[in-house]
């Protein structure tokens, strides 16, 4: 019985995170491995708080105060990221995702509109760090 509710929910898990993966590169076409680990889990945490700490209204370092939200999450997010390598994965073989240079690449050629969410603003932003800068703020922020 217990194993039965570990599998129900490594597959809950799986499926929130093929949504989120899908919705990111949906609106964003491509982003780096890296960041997208950091920006489903980010997504997830998001959609089950009631209220956010920043909204589209915040300008400046918009990246920064995103990955800030990580803050004293650390375990948890480490916690996240074998399913989020496992929807990652899941997408690719089913062909809904490709990876180039550790790019993912959404494959279906439908745009949807953009809607503008504090955390989809830092995505867009986050295309001007490397990934190397990128990661040092995540490590820094957990």
């Amino acid at each position: 019985m217990k194993k039965n509710i570990y599998e129900e929910l490594e597959i809950i898990l799986l499926s929130t995170y093929c949504n989120i993966l899908v919705d990111i590169l949906k609106r964003h076409k491509s982003l780096s491995l890296i960041k997208t680990i950091t920006f489903s889990y980010l997504l997830k945490k998001n959609k089950y708080m009631k209220s956010s700490v920043y909204t589209t209204s915040n300008k400046n370092d918009v990246v920064l105060k995103c990955l800030s939200l990580l803050s004293g999450l650390f375990k948890d997010y480490n916690d996240n990221i074998p399913y989020i390598i496992k929807a990652i994965h899941l997408l690719i073989d089913s062909k809904v995702l490709t990876e180039e240079s550790g790019e993912l690449i959404y494959s279906e050629q439908v745009v949807t509109e953009v809607e503008s969410s504090f955390i989809h603003l830092a995505i867009k932003e986050s295309k001007r760090y490397s990934d190397m800068q990128f990661l040092k703020e995540v490590v820094k922020n957990v």
